[in-house]
């Protein structure tokens, strides 16, 4: 890439308190690179580049760009739940088309793991095609679950911290509200995302680290049957009276039945339980 070329970065997913944050760094970075001319935000994450409702980002002035970093949510360029499919081949040409059109040489989706599986098959798509172009899929997820299992690659992904910290407080709020309501209500139960990782569940350790709490994590690593989860409940029941239980939304207890979302994606809460 000789000479300079856009850059498209878009947002996918849930968005995380810090999401806007990496979107900042990308914009300001890009700004010393002379091989980026114009960096588009794609409005609505893959959405946008299919509908080609790209917002010229490059143009905006640095002190609001800035204000990005402590700003919430993704409200400034909007993410999606859309995701390209191997068999629709006309989302792919479609996508490619735009970003020929405004000599697009880089495309950067923040993201989990399906923006990451996304940002790939842009990759390979435009490889097949003959098309100069670098897609790179930009970590954030709150689940945690993007890198390798050695945290050699990425130590913890944005937007983790930010969920660890609310599920502390949640738990700590939930302790008080299962304490005064015991006698009626002795067991609360508490779902955290993480499909297949479970280091949502586990930041609720951080509310009670002297273990004094009557709490039960039930990670997506540690499956056991329903049975050995009574058991296990039971045991606090009989020990505090009451017992707070934070499940992963992957957690298994054995062949009971499930309920899928349209990504394929197992909905404990719509589980037959």
């Amino acid at each position: 890439m000789s000479h300079p070329r856009a850059m498209v970065v878009a947002q996918s997913g849930g968005p995380s308190p810090v999401i806007n944050n990496t979107l900042r760094g990308i914009v300001e970075a890009a700004r010393d690179l002379d091989q980026i001319d114009t960096v588009y935000g794609a409005r609505h994450g893959i959405e946008g580049v299919l509908k080609e409702e790209l917002l010229d980002l490059s143009s905006q002035d640095p002190s609001e760009i800035a204000l990005l970093r402590t700003t919430p949510g993704a409200g400034s360029i909007g993410t999606c739940r859309y995701k390209l499919k191997d068999h629709q081949q006309e989302d792919f040409d479609r996508a490619l088309d735009v970003m020929a059109a405004h000599n697009v040489g880089y495309f950067l989706y923040i993201g989990g793991n399906d923006s990451m599986d996304t940002a790939h098959k842009m990759s390979q798509q435009a490889r097949k095609r003959g098309m100069d172009l670098i897609a790179v899929g930009v970590p954030k997820t709150i689940d945690n679950d993007v890198g390798d299992s050695e945290f050699k690659l990425i130590d913890h992904t944005p937007g983790y911290g930010s969920v660890a910290k609310y599920w502390m407080h949640m738990v700590q709020n939930a302790n008080e509200e299962n304490a005064g309501s015991c006698p009626a209500d002795p067991v609360l139960v508490l779902q955290a995302m993480g499909r297949k990782i479970g280091f949502i569940p586990a930041a609720a350790r951080l509310a009670d680290p002297g273990r004094e709490m009557p709490l039960l994590i039930l990670l997506a690593e540690r499956p056991m049957p329903l049975e050995a989860v009574l058991d296990h409940l039971h045991d606090r029941l009989r020990r505090h009276g009451r017992a707070i239980v934070v499940v992963s939304e992957g957690f298994d207890v054995g062949g009971i039945g499930e309920v899928k979302d349209s990504f394929g994606h197992t909905m404990f809460s719509s589980s037959k339980t």
